[in-house]
């Protein structure tokens, strides 16, 4: 009988959605019998609650970080975080949400959102399903709100060995904390071209690459200080600067480079080939997300920090500049001085280099499949 492994997540941001379908793809390429149903629950959320809760979330992310990181901070306590879920659970226990989940009744789920592993526990404990229980924190940090369901849960996925101490601290089984990473996998080719790839950028390979992501949803601008600045530097490294979809970004930097007659600068709107980009750049500079700055991780790109939303993501730059992963700043001008010693002695970023190459995450996906398929076995 075919196994059946649901993926839950919510787009409060886009990370949690990037790992789900990374796992989604890994496991399906190991087993193709496997059936996999991958949901975002918002979609099967009480409607107006459910649109409300994003949008606030998404202004404090987007809007105003500090606050977000008061938010986040109240809620990381046993109490407030028992209460915090149990007020969230109002947007997703209904009957649409029910009926998928019971309809598809999985063998395991595996939670890249504390709400599904909220949720999933619950319909366990209620006898809803029966399914098996993996959590996959998506930050180098785990919140007191992963942590509701530790005690029915098979495994808890962290990215920072570092994070084992202090989850026992919090209550959790030595046992099931598996401290390998965030686990994503790429898609690359055997066979893939480096020099040919970064030609085709007009670049020559003779100075560094630094790959730019500068979009932001909702007509995000915050980059564009630190872009600019670039642009006025004239420095000595090549950018490729991703707007995504903000489309007004892209216009605008393609004006600047325009304006200041730039030759080292090539724009790009919303991409699906991020893994030729990083394999052909040095560097990257980037939001401190867990998903951006895994990807990152993974093919051993330093990543320079902008753009703080707070919260979770204090946790990422403190394990990236912890480890000298990367660094972090808070303002353009400290920004663009580093980038001009990067430019002056590119030696810089081959240090950090040396660093991830000791890193091991670029295994967590395949031993994310091997623990699931182990408990999968068993059930």
């Amino acid at each position: 009988m075919k196994k059946r492994i649901l993926l839950t997540y919510a787009m409060y941001g886009n990370g949690h959605r990037a790992i789900a379908e990374y796992i989604q793809s890994y496991f399906k390429k190991q087993d193709p019998e496997l059936e996999i149903l991958a949901i975002d629950l918002l979609k099967y959320s009480t409607p107006i609650l459910g649109r409300m809760s994003q949008k606030v979330t998404d202004f404090f992310l987007l809007k105003f970080p500090l606050g977000w990181s008061f938010i986040y901070d109240i809620f990381d306590t046993k109490i407030s975080a028992a209460l915090a879920n149990h007020t969230s659970m109002s947007l997703f226990k209904n009957k649409r949400m029910k009926k998928i989940i019971s309809d598809f009744n999985p063998d395991m789920t595996i939670s890249t959102h504390f709400f599904g592993s909220s949720l999933i526990e619950y319909y366990n404990r209620k006898g809803v399903i029966n399914s098996k229980l993996i959590t996959v924190v998506t930050d180098y940090e785990a919140h007191s709100l992963w942590l509701r369901g530790y005690k029915n849960e098979q495994a808890i996925f962290v990215g920072d060995k570092d994070e084992v101490n202090y989850l026992v601290k919090k209550g959790v089984k030595r046992s099931i904390i598996k401290p390998y990473g965030i686990p994503i996998h790429p898609t690359t080719s055997v066979d893939f071209d480096v020099i040919k790839a970064t030609e085709k950028y007009g670049f020559d390979g003779t100075r560094p690459i630094c790959l730019f992501f500068g979009g932001g949803g909702n007509g995000g601008t915050h980059s564009l200080p630190y872009i600019r600045k670039i642009i006025k530097s004239n420095l000595n490294i090549d950018f490729i600067y991703v707007a995504g979809k903000n489309q007004a970004a892209k216009d605008k930097v393609d004006k600047w480079i325009k304006e200041y007659n730039i030759k080292n600068m090539k724009t790009l709107g919303f991409v699906n080939n991020v893994p030729e980009l990083l394999q052909i750049c040095d560097f990257v500079v980037s939001k401190p997300g867990g998903a951006q700055t895994t990807e990152s991780l993974y093919f051993k790109k330093p990543v320079i920090m902008i753009n703080c939303s707070g919260g979770q993501e204090v946790g990422n730059i403190k394990y990236f500049e912890k480890h000298g992963y990367g660094k972090r700043f808070r303002t353009s001008f400290m920004f663009n001085k580093y980038m001009q010693r990067i430019s002056d002695n590119p030696k810089l970023i081959e240090d950090m280099q040396k660093n991830m190459a000791s890193n091991t995450n670029d295994k967590a996906m395949e031993k994310l499949y091997a623990v699931a398929m182990k408990h999968l076995k068993e059930k």
